[in-house]
C-alpha cells in the first residue's frame, strides 16, 4: 500500500499572534500538507486543526486538503491520522524537571507503541531513526542557538522521507526556525484536484442568467427531439442532455481554479517587508559567523533586524484588522454569510469520497449499501384480497402538475448527478413541460422507470464522536436530479392518496415521514403515556432499540410485499418494482475517477420516495397485537416501546416479552437491532427507581436500566426535568455563543439588526 504523498513543516511559535499568522501564510503559500505547531498562540475549534488538552502543540491541515482523524490527545501531545500514516506532535517545557519529563514519557509510549505498524510495534527506540541528522544547524536562535526542535519516523516512514532541512534565512516571528521535509512513497498516489472539472458537472449558479436560460429553453422546445417510437430510456436521456444544453447557454460551468497561494490578509506590500526582514536576519546571522566577531556591527545589524521584524509584525496585525473590518461589514447585507458560516464551522468541505483511502472507501460503501442473498419476506396477506380488476395507470392531471411544479419552485436542495439545478429546471419547464408531462405519462403507462432517473450521487456525511474507518460513522445521503424527483412526487403522492381514503394506512404508531407529525408529536405520546401510568400509580419502562443501517438493509422483497399488503394498485407495485430495480450509486473517488455501487436493498435516502416505501415496508414491524399496558412509539425507523407496571418487576417482565415481540418481528423484515446502542429507562413518579445494577434481557443480551436516555434528539430522564439534556447542551451553547461573539466586537462590526439577530 503507498503512503501518503506530503510536504511536512514543524515550527514554534513561542505563543505568538503573528508568527501563527505567518505560518498559515507559509503553510499556503509553500502548498504545505501537514503542520505540526508548538506553542501556538490559540487552537481554532476546526476540523483541520487537532490540539492537546493544554493548547501546547496542534497538527493542522489546509482546510480543503486531506482531512486529519483525530485518534488521542492528552497532555503536550496530539496523535491523529492522515491517510496511512498516524503523527503525534508532542510539546514539553524544557523548564520543567527531569523526574516529570520521565513522567510524560511513560505516558507518550502506549500512544506511539499504538499507533506504529504491527510489524514494528515491538522495535526498540533505538530503531527509530532520528530525522534531525544535521547538527551543525540550529533550531532555534536566542541563546547562542541549541536543538530542541526534533523529528522522529519509523524505519518504514523514514525511508520514503527526503530532503529534511532547517530553514535558515527565513523569517519566522519566533525564535525557532522552520524544518521542513517531503514524504514521497516510490509510487506517488495521484489526488484529484480540488475544484471543477469533476465526473458530476457543475454550473455557478450565481451567475445564472434567466433570459438566456429561457431562450436556451425555447431553442431546445423547438428541436424535434427523439423520434416519437424512441423508448423510454432514449427520451429520458435526451430530455437530460436539453437541460444541460440550457445550463451551458445560461451560465458558465465551475472549473477547477489554481489553488490560492497566500492568505486573505496577504498583500504585496507585506511580502516586501518580508523580505526586508529576510535580508536584515541573513545579514545578521552572516556577522555573527565571521571572526573575529565585530561587536559594533553585529549591535547594528540586530537593531535593524529587530527593527525590520516590528515593521513586519505591525503591517500584518494593521492588514488582518482592516479585512476582518471588511469581512465583518457584510453581515449586514447578509448575517449568514461567509463569516457566520467560518466561526459556526459550516463552510463546505472536501467530500470524505474525495479524500478517502481507496480501499476504506469501497468498505464504508460496501457497508453501507450491502448485498445480501434473496430474502423471503413474511407473508403479509391483504385484509381482503385484491380488490376488482387492476386498473391502467391514470395520465397525470392538472392538479398533480401544479403541485409538482410548485414543490420544485420552493426546492433549494443540491443538484443530483446531473448537475441541473432546480432553478433552471424551473425555467426551462415553462417551454419543456409539455415534453416532459409526455414522458411522464409514457413512464406511468409502461410501468418503468428510466435507468438515468435510478442513478444517484452518494454524499458521505461524518456522525460525531465516530470511528471513522467504520461504515456506522457515515450517513449516506444519495443526491437524485431534480427530474427524477418530480416523476416520484407524482407516484408518493398517489400512494399517500390511496394509503388514506382505501387503506390500509400506515400505523398509528409511526410518526416520521408523515403529514401532520412530528417529533414533538412522538415525545408527547410516550409522556402522554407516562402521565397515564403516573395517575393509576404506577411506573413506565422504556426500551428504545437502534436498527443498524436501517434505511440501507431494508429489502426490496420486503418493501413489495408490503405494497401488496396495503393493497396499492398494481400499477403502482409495477412502477414501485422497476423503480427498485438497477438503482446505482455513484460517487468520485480520490484518483478523481467516477466510481458506481449497485443497490440490492435499502431505500434511497435523499430521495422523496425513500421515506414513504421505508414506513410501509416497516410497518409490519410495528402492527403486531399489542400486550396489555403496552405502547409502540416510532419514528421512522426509531422505535421505542413503553410498557406500564404497577411495580418495577412486572414492568422489567412485560418489557421483556414485548421487546422480544418487536425484536423477533424486525428481524423477520431482514433487519437487524443493535443489542449494544438499545437504551432502557424506568420513568416514573416518588419512589420509583430501579434495584441497583438491574437490567432486562433483549435476544439474550443485558440491557442495562439507566438514569436517562437518547431519544429523538433528547435526553429523558425518568422524572422528564430534562437535567441531564441541558447539561450536555450548555457546553454546545456556550461555543455557539463565544464563536458568534467574534463577529460582534464591541467596537465596529455589523450593525444593530445583526446583532438583535444573532443574540
Amino acid at each position: 500500500m503507498p503512503l501518503n504523498h506530503g510536504e511536512f513543516l514543524q515550527a514554534n511559535l513561542n505563543h505568538c499572534a503573528r508568527a501563527q499568522d505567518l505560518l498559515i501564510q507559509h503553510m499556503v503559500e509553500w502548498r504545505i500538507d501537514v503542520v505540526t505547531a508548538a506553542e501556538p498562540y490559540f487552537v481554532p475549534v476546526q476540523s483541520n486543526w487537532a490540539g492537546d488538552t493544554e493548547g501546547l502543540v496542534a497538527i493542522v491541515v489546509p482546510a480543503h486538503g486531506r482531512p486529519l482523524v483525530p485518534k488521542r490527545n492528552g497532555p503536550g501531545f496530539v496523535a491523529v491520522g492522515w491517510g496511512e500514516l498516524t503523527l503525534i506532535g508532542v510539546y514539553f517545557s524544557p523548564n520543567r524537571p527531569l523526574t516529570e519529563f520521565e513522567a510524560f514519557l511513560r505516558t507518550l509510549e502506549p500512544v506511539v507503541r499504538g499507533a506504529a505498524p504491527a510489524q514494528e510495534t515491538g522495535l526498540p527506540w533505538s530503531a527509530w531513526f532520528f530525522l534531525t541528522k544535521d547538527a551543525s544547524t540550529h533550531v532555534c536562535d536566542g541563546g547562542g542557538g541549541s536543538i530542541v526542535d526534533v523529528t522522529f519516523a519509523t524505519p518504514a516512514v523514514a525511508a520514503l522521507t527526503q530532503n529534511w532541512r532547517v530553514l535558515e534565512g527565513v523569517e519566522t516571528l519566533s525564535d525557532h526556525r522552520y524544518m521542513r521535509w517531503r514524504v514521497s512513497p516510490s509510487l506517488p498516489l495521484q489526488v484529484h484536484a480540488r475544484g471543477g472539472g469533476g465526473v458530476f458537472p457543475r454550473w455557478a449558479l450565481a451567475r445564472l442568467d434567466r433570459d438566456m436560460a429561457e431562450e436556451g429553453a425555447i431553442i431546445e422546445a423547438w428541436n424535434t427531439g427523439p423520434p416519437v417510437s424512441a423508448g423510454l430510456e432514449e427520451k429520458a436521456r435526451s430530455f437530460r442532455v436539453s437541460l444541460r444544453r440550457v445550463c451551458d447557454v445560461a451560465m458558465p460551468r465551475t472549473r477547477c481554479l489554481p489553488a490560492r497561494r497566500s492568505v486573505y490578509w496577504w498583500s504585496q506590500e507585506i511580502a516586501t517587508l518580508r523580505a526586508d526582514s529576510n535580508k536584515a536576519r541573513r545579514a545578521y546571522t552572516r556577522c555573527r559567523r565571521r571572526r573575529p566577531l565585530i561587536a559594533s556591527e553585529e549591535d547594528h545589524l540586530y537593531r535593524e533586524l529587530r527593527k525590520a521584524k516590528t515593521a513586519f509584525q505591525v503591517a500584518i496585525a494593521g492588514a488582518k484588522d482592516s479585512a476582518n473590518k471588511e469581512f465583518l461589514a457584510t453581515l449586514d447585507r447578509d448575517p449568514w454569510g461567509r463569516p457566520y458560516r467560518i466561526v459556526r464551522g459550516k463552510m463546505r468541505r472536501v467530500p470524505p469520497t474525495d479524500s478517502m483511502q481507496p480501499e476504506l472507501l469501497n468498505r464504508v460503501v460496501s457497508g453501507l449499501f450491502p448485498r445480501p442473498p434473496t430474502f423471503t419476506p413474511p407473508i403479509m396477506a391483504p385484509l381482503s384480497g385484491e380488490r376488482g380488476r387492476p386498473i391502467a395507470a391514470p395520465p397525470l392531471s392538472d392538479d398533480e402538475i401544479a403541485e409538482v411544479w410548485d414543490r420544485l419552485r420552493q426546492s433549494r436542495k443540491a443538484p443530483g448527478p446531473d448537475g441541473v439545478p432546480g432553478r433552471v429546471l424551473m425555467l426551462a419547464l415553462e417551454h419543456l413541460g409539455g415534453r416532459l408531462r409526455q414522458l411522464f405519462n409514457d413512464c406511468l403507462e409502461a410501468g418503468r422507470f428510466p435507468e438515468v432517473w435510478k442513478e444517484g450521487r452518494l454524499v458521505l456525511l461524518q456522525k460525531e464522536g465516530r470511528n471513522l474507518d467504520s461504515p456506522s460513522a457515515y450517513r449516506p445521503i444519495v443526491l437524485i436530479d431534480e427530474v427524477s424527483k418530480m416523476l416520484e412526487r407524482v407516484l408518493a403522492s398517489r400512494i399517500n392518496q390511496h394509503l388514506v381514503q382505501r387503506g390500509p394506512d400506515i400505523s398509528e404508531h409511526q410518526y416520521g415521514f408523515r403529514a401532520g407529525k412530528s417529533t414533538i408529536d412522538a415525545v408527547g405520546a410516550l409522556r402522554a403515556f407516562c402521565e397515564f401510568a403516573k395517575k393509576r400509580g404506577e411506573g413506565v419502562l422504556a426500551v428504545s432499540l437502534d436498527i443498524a443501517n436501517a434505511f440501507g438493509s431494508l429489502p426490496f422483497s420486503v418493501i413489495e410485499e408490503a405494497l401488496r399488503y396495503h393493497e396499492v394498485p398494481l400499477y403502482l407495485r409495477r412502477m414501485i418494482g422497476h423503480y427498485l430495480e438497477g438503482r446505482v450509486v455513484l460517487y468520485q473517488g480520490r484518483d478523481g475517477e467516477r466510481k458506481e455501487r449497485r443497490m440490492a436493498c435499502g431505500v434511497p435516502q435523499g430521495s422523496v420516495l425513500g421515506p414513504l416505501l421505508w414506513n410501509i415496508g416497516f410497518d409490519w414491524a410495528i402492527r403486531p397485537a399489542l400486550l396489555p399496558r403496552m405502547a409502540i412509539i416510532c419514528y421512522a425507523d426509531d422505535t421505542l416501546i413503553a410498557v406500564r407496571g404497577s411495580s418495577y418487576g412486572e414492568a422489567a417482565r412485560r418489557a421483556t416479552v414485548a421487546t422480544e415481540l418487536v425484536v423477533t418481528r424486525i428481524g423477520m423484515l431482514g433487519l437487524k437491532v443493535a443489542l449494544q446502542k438499545t437504551e432502557a429507562v424506568l420513568f416514573g413518579g416518588v419512589g420509583w427507581r430501579p434495584p441497583a445494577h438491574s437490567s432486562i434481557l433483549v435476544s439474550g443480551e443485558a440491557v442495562k436500566i439507566r438514569a436517562h436516555m437518547r431519544y429523538l434528539g433528547l435526553v429523558l430522564d425518568r422524572k422528564w426535568n430534562f437535567e441531564e439534556h441541558f447539561r450536555q447542551l450548555a457546553p454546545r451553547v456556550v461555543g455557539a455563543a463565544a464563536a458568534l461573539g467574534r463577529l460582534l466586537p464591541n467596537v465596529g462590526g455589523p450593525g444593530a439588526p445583526c446583532r438583535r439577530l444573532f443574540a
